[in-house]
């Protein structure tokens, strides 16, 4: 892989080289193998229960996806020319599985599912990008119809610009196969070539919400630095840490809440702090300003 600048040295497109001397990063560190490998344990489990689309549509980005864009499939792709449809719009939801299952080192569970699919983490990624760990969620846009209808119609801006998101696959699969000792093709033909797809089409839906997010619909180079520089921060953060959000799973039966929404308040002066949907009482110094011990409550 040391010949990788040699290969991306014609493009002069700012931020490629620091996406692609991440990813060699992300591969060195054995999490991109973590990765797959978490991939391939999650799609192989025997779920304990699945969501009824009813449950699903509770999810603002799966409503809007599935009533505004086509619905995808190889046909949809080739007659409408698609970039982005609603079964492509959930490897979003699957990215973060994905990571929370590499992280906990195993399956996931119905709850850990309900905060994949309501934890908000969605609208980070679609919204805040690469920022999605930084953003105030109540200061993110609401999820509407005319963000969707312009992403129905997003182009590719130039074959230029196709043409790094297309290097930039092929190298991730050299890695791929780099990291799993060049195996045959029998076995990358399996869930290793399932796994490229997903991450390809999760990269490619984050570059088009970044050009929508700039009022464009045409995806330029820089939008595929930002999905990957956005792919990249993603599975290096713990988003088991993003919970369920209460008023987003009144309809979801069985679903048990943690105990971290509730209040820190600190021992020695009164003051109090509300916790927020998807912060936890781990994410914080258990010492107040004024010197004094911060205990969680679920009530004031």
């Amino acid at each position: 892989m040391e010949d990788h600048v040699l290969y991306f040295r014609d493009c002069g497109v700012f931020g490629l080289c620091e996406v692609v001397d991440s990813l060699l990063e992300l591969a060195d560190s054995g999490v991109y193998k973590d990765l797959m490998c978490a991939f391939r344990m999650e799609t192989t489990k025997v779920p304990e229960r699945v969501f009824t689309l009813d449950e699903l549509m509770e999810v603002p980005f799966l409503r809007l996806s599935r009533k505004y864009l086509h619905f995808g499939g190889f046909l949809t792709a080739i007659m409408n020319r698609s970039l982005v449809n609603a079964k492509s719009f959930t490897y979003i939801y699957e990215m973060i599985a994905y990571v929370s299952v590499l992280f906990s080192g195993s399956v996931k569970s119905w709850d850990e599912g309900v905060d994949v699919f309501f934890g908000g983490l969605d609208e980070r990624l679609v919204f805040a990008l690469e920022d999605f760990d930084n953003v105030d969620f109540e200061e993110l846009p609401e999820p509407t119809p005319e963000y969707f209808k312009l992403l129905k119609n997003i182009r590719w801006s130039s074959k230029e610009d196709k043409l790094i998101y297309d290097r930039l696959i092929d190298f991730t699969y050299e890695l791929t196969k780099n990291i799993f000792d060049y195996p045959d093709f029998n076995y990358t033909l399996g869930w290793m070539s399932n796994y490229r797809v997903m991450q390809d089409l999760f990269v490619q839906i984050l570059a088009a919400c970044n050009a929508v997010n700039d009022d464009r619909v045409e995806i330029v180079a820089s939008d595929v630095i930002i999905a990957y520089k956005t792919f990249l921060k993603l599975v290096r953060t713990d988003v088991r840490k993003y919970k369920a959000i209460p008023e987003r799973i009144r309809n979801i039966e069985g679903y048990t809440p943690p105990k971290d929404q509730g209040f820190l308040i600190c021992r020695k002066c009164g003051s109090y702090y509300k916790l927020k949907s998807g912060e936890s009482a781990d994410d914080f110094e258990d010492v107040c300003d004024c010197g004094g011990h911060l205990v969680y409550q679920e009530s004031i």
